[in-house]
């Protein structure tokens, strides 16, 4: 019997991270589900996550928190960095590579192709399920690929439904108004289950006030229930003090930069939820899990000596969140490593970010999306006199040291420009 290869297998399937197109049945899902006998339906209690910027953070603290309150947690979460097995993890370790492969073996015999196949998303959410299911998870935290209504992890029947910040992503499939992308991400919303988010801008907190009316389902805004106040910030965390409905106290973030606040509101609301289900989450299991907190790319200094930054910042209010993490920790002179898909909207970046740079060294993405190098170098003519370029980001690297020993580097643009991160 040949022996699978999941990294070949999986890039086999259709894949709508790499390539654009959205045309999408949930039921037929579901259906491919039944084969396995519904595992989305025996997860543990379900906590599912929406939205453009955030998901990832506001995951990453519940899962951390409930497992520091004595609970089994699955966390499914996307884009990976590095290895596919990072999307899935069983209280804080990754799925094995034994485990992962044993389980795409039992679902390629039900892999369809042409227009009926399972995509690549699907087949690892299916993964996922099977997974969770199988250790027994109290909790799973599922964060939505793509949009919501129709993405696949929306088969799932949520304890609380979380909708993070709403703003322009992905337009070439959920739209180019925030309406619109406000009523994909919206679409998670269930039949009386709360709905917990943060004060959207007017349009998108309109959609999400009227599907959660026409679901009776309770609609919790973070802002109004706890109060974070920054007390000082540095490249070592956030010191904050947390006042609201778990009383007050102090802690430190390990999360850099002050969009991570709203996300923290976020999940700390979706803990006290819990609460009111009966499951026992103390003052003592926020403090730990939000001190055992570790979420690579996001802001993440990836070497001190010379300073080197990591962000997967890929859209505008993720730019505009860099943006002022630059500012708030007087990154001055510094060599942009820049990288982006194709289907991006990177003028925030170019207009903000790329003037307070030193010197910009453009670099492709490894994946039929990316921007090429001319069409970045069309986008960015005004910069002409600072900007290189390089084939890779390890090249990229070994420029940036040649130009400037000890300046800082900044590198973003795209997840998919970790490639370099195995090899400081």
């Amino acid at each position: 019997m040949a022996i699978l290869n999941p990294d070949r297998f999986l890039k086999s399937l259709i894949n709508y991270e790499l390539r654009p197109g959205y045309a999408y049945n949930l039921a037929d899902y579901e259906r491919f589900l039944s084969w396995f006998n519904d595992p989305h339906l025996s997860i543990g209690k379900v906590i599912h996550i929406a939205g453009t910027k955030g998901k990832g953070s506001i995951a990453a603290v519940i899962d951390s928190c409930l497992r520091a309150a004595g609970y089994n947690v699955g966390l499914y979460t996307s884009p990976h960095l590095s290895r596919v097995n990072e999307r899935i993890k069983y209280n804080g370790r990754e799925i094995s590579k034994v485990r992962l492969t044993n389980y795409l073996k039992s679902i390629k015999p039900f892999v369809k192709k042409g227009r009926a196949a399972r995509t690549f998303f699907e087949v690892l959410t299916t993964v996922a399920f099977m997974n969770f299911r199988n250790q027994k998870c109290d909790f799973s935290v599922l964060e939505v690929g793509l949009g919501g209504r129709l993405d696949a992890t929306n088969v799932a029947k949520p304890l609380i439904s979380i909708i993070a910040r709403i703003g322009y992503d992905h337009i070439n499939l959920l739209g180019t108004k925030l309406s619109q992308i406000a009523r994909e991400k919206a679409g998670i919303i269930k039949p009386a289950t709360p709905i917990i988010t943060i004060q959207q801008r007017r349009s998108a907190h309109q959609i999400i006030a009227s599907i959660a009316r026409a679901n009776a389902s309770p609609l919790l805004i973070a802002d109004q229930h706890i109060k974070i106040e920054v007390k000082n910030l540095s490249l070592k965390g956030t010191d904050i003090e947390i006042k609201g409905i778990w009383g007050n106290f102090k802690t430190r973030l390990p999360l850099l930069g002050r969009h991570q606040i709203e996300n923290l509101k976020i999940a700390l609301l979706a803990l006290y939820e819990c609460r009111k289900y009966g499951y026992h989450i103390g003052k003592n299991a926020l403090i730990q899990g939000i001190k055992n907190l570790h979420l690579p790319g996001r802001f993440q200094v990836i070497r001190q000596k010379p300073l080197i930054i990591f962000d997967c910042a890929h859209n505008p209010d993720s730019f505009r969140a860099l943006h002022k993490n630059i500012q708030d920790f007087d990154l001055n002179n510094f060599i942009l490593i820049f990288g982006a898909s194709k289907f991006k909207n990177i003028n925030y970046c170019i207009n903000n970010i790329f003037p307070m740079a030193e010197s910009i060294i453009l670099v492709p993405l490894n994946n039929p999306r990316s921007f090429t190098i001319d069409a970045l170098l069309k986008k960015t003519y005004r910069f002409k006199n600072k900007i290189i370029t390089a084939t890779s980001v390890k090249q990229a690297l070994n420029l940036a040291w040649r130009l400037a020993p000890k300046k800082p580097i900044l590198i973003t643009g795209s997840f998919f420009l970790w490639s370099f991160g195995d090899h400081i």
